[in-house]
């Protein structure tokens, strides 16, 4: 494997984090509050395919603008289901996620019938930073990369801080740590419950959208092929925080990059293979997390309880 092909892996490695990144910051904030948003693969494939319907009548902003109102319109749906309807939230989000996907496809044939050619728009151009870009290997893996990808990164510090350093993100921690101990203080849990799933409705379906209009420029039923899931998964192995989001964002990005360029190398691997090895490094890796935050919770449980 050249070098060349190195750098094309750890550039196409940032492109792929950043819908990840998106969507995992919004379920940060979901999990954070107490709640879980089995939906969200649902809003991101509504959110690819708003994407591409708004980039065909306005361009990329308004692509972008469209998965994030629709990702609001799902979140709104869903926080109205829960709290005023009283539904099992686990089952709404799976049910999120099952209208989502035939919907998608559904309203896809209407607007490209089969036997047409397919909607293409254009996507968000990379951007050169100048000299920074013609620096060997780190030039164009870091710094001539799409706009998307440097707003993920801001996304990331911002989370941090919202989390860390205002009144809701603390409020957000206290829901999910002790609703009732919140309530006590003067916490809105409910408000601050329903707060917590909208950003994360739009933010998936601004990662939905960002999978279309930031490299591909078209959509196909099941484009995020999972991606939603991955995003709860790198949540739950990142504890909710940021860095450790962006950490694992990183690495299924980095395994999805590897797997389809060394398709092109002289490893003679079924194409099986490589689709497979992102999917099966992440679920190693969340099993692994999993019972060391279980380990940590029986640990803690029993020093309380002597």
């Amino acid at each position: 494997m050249t070098v060349e092909l190195w750098v094309a892996i750890l550039a196409g490695t940032l492109a792929l984090a950043a819908p990840l990144v998106f969507a995992g910051i919004g379920e940060g904030f979901v999990e954070r509050a107490g709640r879980i948003n089995l939906g969200i693969e649902g809003m991101m494939i509504m959110g690819a395919l708003a994407g591409v319907w708004g980039a065909s009548l306005g361009g990329p902003l308004v692509g972008l603008l469209a998965g994030i109102a629709v990702g609001l319109v799902m979140a709104v749906a869903m926080n109205l289901v829960v709290y005023r309807l009283h539904a099992n939230e686990i089952v709404v989000g799976l049910g999120v996620t099952m209208l989502g996907l035939g919907l998608s496809t559904y309203l896809f044939q209407l607007w490209v019938p089969s036997g047409q050619t397919n909607v293409t728009v254009p996507t968000v151009p990379r951007t050169g930073l100048g000299p920074l870009a013609d620096i060997p290997v780190i030039g164009p893996v870091l710094f001539g990369q799409s706009p998307l990808v440097y707003l993920a990164a801001l996304l990331l510090l911002v989370a941090w801080a919202v989390m860390r350093f205002t009144r809701f993100g603390l409020a957000v921690q206290a829901v999910g740590t002790d609703p009732a101990s919140a309530a006590l203080r003067g916490v809105r849990v409910e408000r601050t419950g329903a707060s917590a799933l909208l950003i994360g409705g739009a933010l998936a379906g601004l990662g939905g959208a960002v999978i279309t209009i930031g490299t591909i420029g078209s959509f196909t039923p099941d484009i995020t092929a999972g991606r939603g899931y991955i995003a709860l998964a790198i949540v739950i192995m990142g504890r909710s925080r940021p860095v450790g989001i962006a950490l694992g964002a990183l690495l299924f990005a980095f395994l999805q990059s590897f797997a389809l360029l060394s398709q092109s190398t002289a490893l003679t691997l079924p194409s099986e293979v490589y689709q497979s090895i992102p999917y099966l490094v992440t679920l190693v890796v969340l099993v692994i997390t999993s019972r060391r935050q279980l380990r940590r919770l029986y640990r803690s449980t029993k020093v309380s309880s002597t």
